[in-house]
């Protein structure tokens, strides 16, 4: 089976990389296992000061696989409420290990971050963003709740509500850090560059100042309900799943695929 994760360590910075690029390293169970295992590792690993994650292929990630029989698509579109929440719960647990990940973790951002990828670079400590990367909410209406309040917390709730209510709303990479979503908007390209540079500086701080830095910060943001405010939205999505509504944009799915779902649904009405 071939890895969709792969791991390369320079010196003190650890480079992870989602690697399914013919798929826009859109996140199936496979690459989710992967990257939840090697974060893990990297976490542990005291020779690791800085983790950087990127996509390959030009991309960060598309978000969550919702081709059927891909795992995201059936937790909405067949299980009981509550496996859904524990499904849903589950993936949200991901990210938060990269929160709680005893070191840096900077997200490298270029062309597509989209759905349940923006999540993982939220949960990331520094973003850095390609100006014209595309920062992007679903395309069709899949979900109640699981982004935006992720968001909210970057970039207020009024944007966050804007994003949310329009199908297929997206940020420039430009926009991104105007609004401090993202720590830096590089030119195209050099995304990567530029979070290896950072990487570089903090790599020079003892790593046990490191961890204590990063558990300050994520603790006056966790009694702030950062953390609930990030479990909560596996609350709301699940509620959502159950709606009719829903249920006829994932049957429109399994029929039409992806895109074809995508096309009915942005049609002029009749």
């Amino acid at each position: 089976m071939t890895q969709l994760v792969t791991t390369t360590v320079d010196g003190r910075i650890a480079h992870v990389t989602l690697d399914r690029p013919k798929k826009l390293n859109a996140m199936n169970d496979q690459l989710l296992e992967e990257f939840s295992a090697t974060i893990a590792t990297l976490g542990a690993d005291d020779a690791v000061s800085v983790i950087v994650v990127a996509g390959a292929g030009n991309n960060f990630s598309v978000g969550f696989d919702v081709d059927p029989g891909n795992g995201y698509s059936e937790a909405a579109a067949g299980l009981s409420p509550y496996a859904d929440w524990a499904s849903l719960r589950r993936n949200i647990q991901r990210w938060l290990a990269v929160w709680d990940t005893p070191k840096p973790v900077i997200s490298a951002i270029e062309g597509y971050c989209m759905g349940g990828a923006t999540m993982l670079a939220v949960c990331t400590d520094i973003t850095v963003v390609s100006e014209d990367a595309t920062l992007g909410w679903p395309a069709i209406p899949l979900g109640g709740g699981l982004l935006s309040p992720t968001t909210a917390w970057l970039i207020g709730p009024k944007k966050a509500k804007e994003l949310s209510f329009i199908a297929g709303s997206s940020l420039t990479g430009s926009e991104a850090a105007a609004m401090g979503w993202a720590n830096h908007a590089v030119p195209a390209g050099t995304a990567l560059e530029k979070a290896d540079s950072l990487a570089a500086q903090i790599a020079k701080m003892p790593l046990d100042l490191l961890r204590l830095k990063k558990l300050a910060l994520n603790r006056f943001l966790d009694q702030q309900g950062f953390r609930e405010s990030v479990l909560m939205g596996a609350e709301w999505d699940a509620i959502a799943h159950t709606s009719p509504a829903t249920h006829v944009m994932t049957d429109k799915v399994k029929e039409l695929g992806l895109k074809g779902a995508i096309g009915w649904f942005n049609q002029d009405p009749a």
